[in-house]
């Protein structure tokens, strides 16, 4: 996924963000259908932008054509967040603020 040639990111990147903030409007998670409750999904989602090392996140790859295409418009790629108790949450996120884990 291309966006810029200035930033490329493959999907299986692992990544985490690159300065703490507030969890920004145009973040959304992915329905999962009630397998994970919202609080915990406010949680990670939170901890995800204040840049918690506990938590392991990734580019994920988008398998509809339609949606790729949205997120490219918007320019936004969605990265699945996984906790150390085994909680994983996908949501969509700004890879201008997103560096890779070394």
């Amino acid at each position: 996924m291309a966006f810029d040639m200035k930033k490329f990111m493959a999907v299986g990147t692992k990544v985490r963000i690159n300065e703490p903030m507030d969890v920004p409007e145009y973040s959304a998670w992915d329905d999962d259908h009630g397998r994970t409750s919202a609080a915990l999904k406010k949680r990670l989602q939170g901890m995800f932008f204040r840049g918690d090392r506990k938590l392991v996140a990734e580019i994920v790859y988008v398998a509809k054509e339609s949606e790729r295409e949205r997120l490219r418009r918007k320019g936004l790629v969605k990265i699945r967040i996984k906790d150390q108790a085994g909680s994983m949450l996908t949501i969509t996120a700004d890879p201008k603020t997103l560096v890779p884990c070394n």
